[in-house]
């Protein structure tokens, strides 16, 4: 007999969707959570994204000053449009954990963070969008650079850590 918390087995609610259409990422929120965002959809460019990834703490990571009720109240929802110490963030999650964090440069919104039904998919396709109609893939790595190269080896005489010790005695 197991014991299980209350509501784990049932499936996390959809609070928005993110979706490529064409050169832009375009958020759509439906039923009341549209009317309580006052937003049904924000859309911003792949081109301005800086950073995407799936973060079941946005709320810890993401400052939001004004309409804070709780510092980190994992059972509080947060919809709408908050100001704080890093700038204007759009917000469409319950507990979280099914959240992506979207960090971008030079639009209104600095974060968006919806809550999907598939996270790691999500994230998936939004790089695959931004790095079509850009250079790099958003969370700093470059699409067009070469792989990493290895370290250089180790001077004559050097050891590494994994090298056991050549004394003689």
């Amino acid at each position: 007999m197991s014991i299980s918390a209350p509501g784990a087995s049932k499936p996390p609610r959809i609070w928005g969707e993110l979706v490529v259409d064409g050169d832009r990422v375009v958020v759509r929120l439906s039923g009341w959570r549209r009317v309580l965002a006052t937003k049904s959809v924000v859309a911003f460019p792949l081109a301005s994204i800086a950073r995407i990834e799936h973060d079941p703490l946005a709320r810890a990571h993401v400052r939001s000053g004004l309409r804070n009720w709780k510092r980190h109240g994992q059972g509080l929802w947060r919809i709408g449009v908050y100001h704080g110490i890093d700038g204007w963030s759009f917000w469409s999650i319950g507990l979280g954990r099914n959240a992506v964090l979207v960090e971008c440069s030079g639009q209104r919104f600095r974060y968006v963070v919806i809550e999907v039904a598939d996270p790691v998919a999500t994230v998936r396709v939004i790089r695959a969008g931004a790095a079509r109609v850009t250079s790099r893939i958003p969370g700093g790595l470059d699409a067009g650079s070469p792989s990493r190269t290895r370290p250089a080896a180790p001077q004559s005489g050097a050891r590494g850590p994994d090298e056991p010790e050549n004394r003689k005695e």
